[in-house]
């Protein structure tokens, strides 16, 4: 297994550091962990869309369309539930 670089070893610091970590160093580990993990899922998305469209061309633009629809669908259905519930008198 390959040892990490210290710039990685900077962003996760060991288990003896983390036990003498103030609040505010806790929280900002946690923002930049959620910013390298948004920044990656970000970069799969892509590459698998690049790949998609490569072999079916159009494939994220239907897929887009197709996401949108779906959304709106489960929107309804939410708002849809929300007045069932609110028209309940209560017991």
């Amino acid at each position: 297994m390959p040892k990490p670089n210290s710039d990685e070893a900077e962003q996760f610091p060991d288990q003896e550091s983390l036990q003498s970590m103030h609040i505010d160093q806790w929280i900002e580990n946690l923002r930049r962990a959620d910013r390298s993990f948004y920044n990656m899922m970000a970069l799969e998305v892509w590459s698998i869309a690049k790949t998609m469209d490569g072999l079916l061309p159009g494939f994220w633009n239907r897929f887009m369309t197709n996401r949108q629809v779906a959304l709106k669908q489960f929107i309804q259905q939410k708002n849809l539930q929300r007045s069932k519930t609110e028209k309940r008198p209560e017991e």
